[in-house]
């Protein structure tokens, strides 16, 4: 499971992408008004990404070039079986 802000970050950039933004990551710039981290947590947060294997980064200069190889799996409990409601009332 990932931390809030590393998983926040991937939230982002798999979202961000749109017909809207003309299909490209967010900049440095952008990333830091979308998340409230400066440039130096950014880059920590994007290595952690990386090298967890949620994404792709080969030039580390820029968003760019960002691929998301996969996303978070969320993993949910079954739902509790009350069943005595239904058997006793």
């Amino acid at each position: 499971m990932l931390p809030d802000s590393e998983r926040k970050l991937l939230r982002i950039l798999i979202n961000y992408p749109s017909p809207i933004h003309k299909s490209r990551m967010p900049d440095f710039k952008r990333l830091e008004v979308m998340t409230g981290r400066r440039r130096p947590d950014l880059l920590s947060g994007l290595q952690y990404l990386e090298d967890n294997g949620f994404i792709v980064w080969p030039d580390k200069s820029t968003t760019e070039g960002i691929q998301i190889i996969r996303t978070e799996e969320l993993v949910k409990s079954p739902p509790p079986r009350n069943i005595d409601y239904w058997t006793k009332y």
